[in-house]
């Protein structure tokens, strides 16, 4: 009875082993299948108490290089001012950014790069102008936050500001700010110049979207 005891327990702890090696394969297929890491779904908070995700640019804040890095790699520049405190920034941080359909399309086609509307990194804009953060937000016209600036192809523009294909004043719903990534990367706003009818046409099918990717 005692060797029979003994071979149960001996399966029994190999049976847990196998299953144990199971699961941790099948969830590393699962991250490796599905291309998400840890840090690109969820923010953390910055000594700045300002929420970053890892995928952000890590800018030197010259912006010419980052406009053709971005267009290097098909994608759009998306500059992006928040600051400590800012109620609306922590809403695009922790419930925009982080609605997979919308993680996905950022991740995927657009180069961030995030600054603080009072910081005093230097910055400096397409005509060789170095500034702090805040004095180039001056410069810039930037009265609030979030502001969020799309740079979608090469320009000749002495300033960043003058330079964008559009902008996204405040913290936009998941589908309107969906549909505006949409309606900038893939050059609609050429041809329909009006972000709102572009929404209103296109809502269904944004709305099946991010439906579609909370249960991919």
């Amino acid at each position: 009875m005692a060797n029979l005891r003994g071979m149960f327990d001996l399966f029994a702890g190999q049976l847990r082993w196998v299953m144990t090696v199971g699961v941790f394969i099948a969830l590393c297929c699962f991250a490796f299948n599905s291309g998400v890491r840890a840090g690109d779904l969820k923010p953390t908070l910055g000594d700045d108490g300002i929420y970053h995700y890892d995928w952000y640019h890590q800018s030197f804040f010259e912006f010419k290089d980052d406009i053709d890095e971005a267009l290097s790699q098909e994608r759009v520049l998306m500059v992006k001012f928040d600051q400590k405190g800012c109620i609306y920034c922590e809403k695009v941080a922790l419930e925009i950014l982080s609605e997979p359909a919308v993680n996905r399309y950022v991740r995927e086609n657009f180069l961030v790069v995030q600054m603080d509307i009072f910081g005093s990194r230097d910055v400096t804009d397409l005509d060789g102008t170095t500034l702090p953060e805040n004095d180039m937000a001056a410069r810039w016209g930037v009265v609030f936050t979030p502001s969020i600036y799309f740079i979608a192809e090469p320009t000749n523009e002495q300033r960043l500001i003058d330079a964008v294909a559009a902008v996204m004043p405040g913290a936009f719903m998941k589908g309107t700010f969906l549909g505006m990534l949409q309606w900038v990367k893939t050059g609609a706003y050429k041809t329909e110049p009006r972000f709102q009818k572009y929404y209103n046409d296109n809502f269904k099918r944004l709305r099946s979207e991010i439906k579609a990717a909370r249960s991919s």
